[in-house]
Protein backbone atom coordinates (compact mmCIF):
# COMPACT_ATOMS: atom_id res chain seq x y z
CA UNK A 1 0.00 0.00 0.00
CA UNK A 2 1.29 3.51 -1.02
CA UNK A 3 2.32 5.91 1.62
CA UNK A 4 -0.56 8.67 2.14
CA UNK A 5 1.01 12.29 0.62
CA UNK A 6 -0.44 15.65 1.76
CA UNK A 7 -1.75 18.02 -1.06
CA UNK A 8 0.82 20.50 -1.91
CA UNK A 9 1.57 23.35 0.31
CA UNK A 10 0.29 25.69 -2.47
CA UNK A 11 -3.28 23.81 -2.12
CA UNK A 12 -3.32 23.54 1.65
CA UNK A 13 -6.25 24.69 4.27
CA UNK A 14 -3.87 27.17 5.62
CA UNK A 15 -2.68 28.69 2.29
CA UNK A 16 -5.85 28.67 1.16
CA UNK A 17 -7.32 30.87 4.31
CA UNK A 18 -3.95 32.98 3.81
CA UNK A 19 -5.14 33.74 -0.12
CA UNK A 20 -9.04 34.43 0.43
CA UNK A 21 -7.61 36.82 3.44
CA UNK A 22 -4.89 38.58 0.91
CA UNK A 23 -7.82 38.86 -1.75
CA UNK A 24 -10.37 40.09 0.17
CA UNK A 25 -8.00 42.54 1.82
CA UNK A 26 -6.81 44.02 -1.44
CA UNK A 27 -10.29 43.99 -2.62
CA UNK A 28 -11.19 45.76 0.57
CA UNK A 29 -8.22 47.95 0.65
CA UNK A 30 -9.58 49.18 -3.65
CA UNK A 31 -12.34 49.66 -2.47
CA UNK A 32 -11.44 52.09 0.54
CA UNK A 33 -8.98 53.72 -2.34
CA UNK A 34 -12.15 54.15 -4.45
CA UNK A 35 -14.63 55.79 -1.97
CA UNK A 36 -11.44 58.42 -0.89
CA UNK A 37 -11.12 58.85 -4.87
CA UNK A 38 -14.47 59.51 -5.20
CA UNK A 39 -15.28 61.56 -1.96
CA UNK A 40 -12.33 64.08 -3.16
CA UNK A 41 -13.63 63.99 -6.37
CA UNK A 42 -17.07 65.12 -5.21
CA UNK A 43 -15.58 67.75 -2.80
CA UNK A 44 -13.67 69.12 -5.21
CA UNK A 45 -16.37 69.14 -7.95
CA UNK A 46 -19.20 70.59 -4.89
CA UNK A 47 -16.21 73.79 -4.21
CA UNK A 48 -16.18 74.24 -8.25
CA UNK A 49 -19.94 75.15 -8.29
CA UNK A 50 -19.79 76.20 -5.10
CA UNK A 51 -17.28 78.72 -6.30
CA UNK A 52 -19.23 79.01 -10.02
CA UNK A 53 -22.56 79.97 -8.22
CA UNK A 54 -20.90 82.67 -5.83
CA UNK A 55 -19.29 84.47 -9.53
CA UNK A 56 -22.76 84.02 -10.93
CA UNK A 57 -24.46 85.65 -7.79
CA UNK A 58 -21.70 88.25 -7.61
CA UNK A 59 -22.42 88.89 -11.74
CA UNK A 60 -26.30 89.14 -10.63
CA UNK A 61 -26.12 91.18 -7.51
CA UNK A 62 -23.98 93.92 -9.50
CA UNK A 63 -26.45 94.12 -12.39
CA UNK A 64 -29.54 94.90 -10.49
CA UNK A 65 -26.92 97.07 -8.35
CA UNK A 66 -26.89 99.20 -11.34
CA UNK A 67 -30.43 98.76 -12.63
CA UNK A 68 -30.89 100.45 -9.54
CA UNK A 69 -28.69 103.34 -10.03
CA UNK A 70 -29.62 103.94 -13.58
CA UNK A 71 -33.46 103.81 -12.68
CA UNK A 72 -32.75 106.80 -9.46
CA UNK A 73 -30.73 108.82 -11.96
CA UNK A 74 -33.77 108.57 -14.66
CA UNK A 75 -36.37 109.75 -11.94
CA UNK A 76 -34.14 112.29 -10.64
CA UNK A 77 -33.60 113.78 -13.64
CA UNK A 78 -37.29 113.64 -14.57
CA UNK A 79 -38.32 115.77 -11.46
CA UNK A 80 -35.52 117.85 -12.16
CA UNK A 81 -36.96 118.50 -16.06
CA UNK A 82 -40.79 118.95 -14.00
CA UNK A 83 -39.11 121.50 -11.55
CA UNK A 84 -37.52 123.60 -14.43
CA UNK A 85 -41.00 123.44 -16.94
CA UNK A 86 -43.12 124.65 -13.88
CA UNK A 87 -40.69 127.40 -12.85
CA UNK A 88 -40.30 126.21 -8.83
CA UNK A 89 -36.44 125.90 -9.44
CA UNK A 90 -33.74 129.07 -10.42
CA UNK A 91 -32.48 127.67 -13.72
CA UNK A 92 -28.94 128.52 -12.25
CA UNK A 93 -29.60 125.88 -9.50
CA UNK A 94 -31.11 123.79 -12.16
CA UNK A 95 -28.02 124.06 -14.89
CA UNK A 96 -25.71 123.35 -11.71
CA UNK A 97 -27.91 120.05 -10.80
CA UNK A 98 -27.98 118.58 -14.42
CA UNK A 99 -24.73 119.21 -14.88
CA UNK A 100 -23.63 116.64 -12.22
CA UNK A 101 -26.22 114.22 -13.27
CA UNK A 102 -25.23 113.80 -17.11
CA UNK A 103 -21.58 112.64 -16.38
CA UNK A 104 -23.00 110.45 -13.89
CA UNK A 105 -25.71 108.93 -16.44
CA UNK A 106 -22.86 108.43 -19.34
CA UNK A 107 -20.48 106.67 -16.30
CA UNK A 108 -23.35 104.16 -15.25
CA UNK A 109 -24.44 103.41 -18.67
CA UNK A 110 -20.80 101.56 -19.28
CA UNK A 111 -21.78 99.19 -17.02
CA UNK A 112 -24.75 98.00 -18.46
CA UNK A 113 -25.95 96.09 -21.92
CA UNK A 114 -25.23 97.01 -24.90
CA UNK A 115 -28.63 97.59 -25.90
CA UNK A 116 -29.25 100.09 -22.67
CA UNK A 117 -26.88 102.48 -24.12
CA UNK A 118 -28.67 104.85 -26.16
CA UNK A 119 -30.55 106.85 -23.73
CA UNK A 120 -33.18 107.81 -26.93
CA UNK A 121 -33.73 104.31 -27.01
CA UNK A 122 -32.84 102.75 -24.01
CA UNK A 123 -34.85 104.54 -21.30
CA UNK A 124 -38.25 104.40 -22.41
CA UNK A 125 -37.54 100.17 -23.17
CA UNK A 126 -36.49 100.66 -19.28
CA UNK A 127 -39.34 102.41 -17.65
CA UNK A 128 -42.09 100.70 -19.49
CA UNK A 129 -40.70 97.51 -18.35
CA UNK A 130 -41.85 98.69 -14.83
CA UNK A 131 -44.59 100.76 -16.14
CA UNK A 132 -43.19 104.64 -15.46
CA UNK A 133 -42.44 107.67 -17.48
CA UNK A 134 -38.91 109.55 -18.23
CA UNK A 135 -39.38 111.21 -21.43
CA UNK A 136 -38.33 114.33 -20.24
CA UNK A 137 -35.08 113.01 -18.84
CA UNK A 138 -34.85 110.96 -21.64
CA UNK A 139 -34.75 113.32 -24.01
CA UNK A 140 -32.37 115.27 -21.65
CA UNK A 141 -29.84 112.67 -21.46
CA UNK A 142 -30.13 112.06 -25.31
CA UNK A 143 -29.41 116.02 -25.89
CA UNK A 144 -26.38 115.98 -23.58
CA UNK A 145 -26.86 119.38 -22.16
CA UNK A 146 -29.20 121.11 -19.51
CA UNK A 147 -32.38 122.74 -20.86
CA UNK A 148 -30.84 126.16 -19.95
CA UNK A 149 -28.36 125.33 -22.55
CA UNK A 150 -30.09 123.72 -25.17
CA UNK A 151 -32.93 125.89 -25.60
CA UNK A 152 -30.43 129.17 -26.02
CA UNK A 153 -30.70 132.35 -23.99
CA UNK A 154 -30.19 130.90 -20.65
CA UNK A 155 -27.95 133.53 -19.56
CA UNK A 156 -28.05 137.32 -19.12
CA UNK A 157 -27.11 138.81 -22.69
CA UNK A 158 -24.55 140.99 -21.18
CA UNK A 159 -22.38 138.74 -20.75
CA UNK A 160 -22.08 138.48 -24.84
CA UNK A 161 -18.35 138.49 -24.99
CA UNK A 162 -17.86 135.81 -22.37
CA UNK A 163 -19.76 133.67 -24.46
CA UNK A 164 -18.42 134.42 -27.51
CA UNK A 165 -14.65 133.88 -26.16
CA UNK A 166 -15.72 130.34 -24.63
CA UNK A 167 -17.18 129.47 -28.10
CA UNK A 168 -13.93 130.11 -29.91
CA UNK A 169 -11.88 128.38 -27.52
CA UNK A 170 -13.88 125.56 -27.40
CA UNK A 171 -14.17 125.29 -30.98
CA UNK A 172 -10.29 125.48 -31.25
CA UNK A 173 -9.17 122.97 -28.11
CA UNK A 174 -12.23 120.24 -29.91
CA UNK A 175 -10.36 120.98 -33.60
CA UNK A 176 -6.98 120.61 -31.98
CA UNK A 177 -8.09 117.47 -30.38
CA UNK A 178 -9.46 115.42 -33.33
CA UNK A 179 -5.93 116.53 -35.20
CA UNK A 180 -4.03 114.98 -32.60
CA UNK A 181 -5.56 111.73 -32.53
CA UNK A 182 -7.80 112.42 -29.30
CA UNK A 183 -11.05 110.43 -30.84
CA UNK A 184 -12.49 108.57 -27.90
CA UNK A 185 -16.32 109.33 -26.98
CA UNK A 186 -14.64 109.86 -23.25
CA UNK A 187 -12.00 112.42 -24.59
CA UNK A 188 -14.73 114.29 -27.22
CA UNK A 189 -17.91 113.73 -25.94
CA UNK A 190 -16.97 116.47 -22.68
CA UNK A 191 -15.56 118.81 -25.87
CA UNK A 192 -18.31 119.01 -27.83
CA UNK A 193 -20.56 119.76 -24.91
CA UNK A 194 -18.86 122.83 -24.00
CA UNK A 195 -19.13 124.07 -27.33
CA UNK A 196 -22.71 123.68 -27.45
CA UNK A 197 -23.26 124.97 -23.91
CA UNK A 198 -21.22 128.26 -25.21
CA UNK A 199 -22.99 128.53 -28.41
CA UNK A 200 -26.63 127.88 -26.80
CA UNK A 201 -26.16 130.87 -24.28
CA UNK A 202 -25.22 133.55 -27.06
CA UNK A 203 -28.81 134.57 -27.34
CA UNK A 204 -28.16 137.06 -30.32
CA UNK A 205 -27.20 133.21 -32.07
CA UNK A 206 -30.76 132.50 -34.29
CA UNK A 207 -32.62 128.82 -33.06
CA UNK A 208 -31.66 127.60 -36.51
CA UNK A 209 -28.12 128.96 -37.18
CA UNK A 210 -26.23 126.21 -38.68
CA UNK A 211 -22.81 125.62 -36.66
CA UNK A 212 -24.98 125.36 -33.38
CA UNK A 213 -27.29 122.49 -34.93
CA UNK A 214 -24.76 120.82 -36.57
CA UNK A 215 -22.43 121.04 -33.31
CA UNK A 216 -25.60 119.58 -31.60
CA UNK A 217 -26.09 116.58 -33.81
CA UNK A 218 -22.61 115.40 -33.49
CA UNK A 219 -22.84 115.46 -29.60
CA UNK A 220 -25.98 113.34 -29.74
CA UNK A 221 -24.20 110.86 -31.89
CA UNK A 222 -21.11 110.50 -28.95
CA UNK A 223 -24.44 110.31 -26.51
CA UNK A 224 -25.85 106.91 -27.66
CA UNK A 225 -21.71 105.52 -28.11
CA UNK A 226 -20.11 103.79 -25.51
CA UNK A 227 -17.17 105.75 -23.35
CA UNK A 228 -14.83 103.09 -24.69
CA UNK A 229 -15.70 103.36 -28.39
CA UNK A 230 -13.17 105.19 -30.80
CA UNK A 231 -14.37 107.33 -33.50
CA UNK A 232 -13.34 105.37 -36.88
CA UNK A 233 -10.61 107.54 -39.46
CA UNK A 234 -13.79 108.56 -41.48
CA UNK A 235 -15.75 109.87 -38.48
CA UNK A 236 -12.65 111.40 -37.65
CA UNK A 237 -12.11 113.21 -40.90
CA UNK A 238 -16.15 114.42 -41.16
CA UNK A 239 -16.13 115.54 -37.35
CA UNK A 240 -12.76 117.47 -38.05
CA UNK A 241 -14.38 119.24 -41.35
CA UNK A 242 -18.00 119.57 -39.61
CA UNK A 243 -16.13 121.75 -36.64
CA UNK A 244 -13.82 123.76 -38.95
CA UNK A 245 -16.69 124.81 -41.13
CA UNK A 246 -19.11 125.60 -38.32
CA UNK A 247 -16.40 127.27 -36.81
CA UNK A 248 -15.43 129.37 -39.92
CA UNK A 249 -19.44 129.97 -39.81
CA UNK A 250 -19.60 131.52 -36.36
CA UNK A 251 -16.70 133.79 -37.01
CA UNK A 252 -17.89 135.08 -40.23
CA UNK A 253 -21.35 135.56 -37.93
CA UNK A 254 -19.10 137.57 -35.36
CA UNK A 255 -17.57 139.60 -38.44
CA UNK A 256 -21.28 140.76 -39.73
CA UNK A 257 -22.33 141.94 -36.91
CA UNK A 258 -19.00 144.11 -36.51
CA UNK A 259 -19.62 146.05 -39.72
Amino acid sequence: MAAYRPPPPSYSVTNAARMYQNHTGASSSNNDSTRILASKANSSIKKELEKKLQVEDDSNRQEMESFADYYAIIRTMEKLETQYIRGTIAPDVYEKECQKLLPRFSTLKECLPSDMQNPAMAIPTFMSRYQLKAARAANRFATGVPATCSAGGGEDSSKIALFVAEAVQGFITLMDSLRLGMTAVDQVHPLTADVVNALNKIAQLPADFEPKMKVKSWLQILSAMRATEVLDENQTREFLRDMENSHQTFVHWLQSRNT
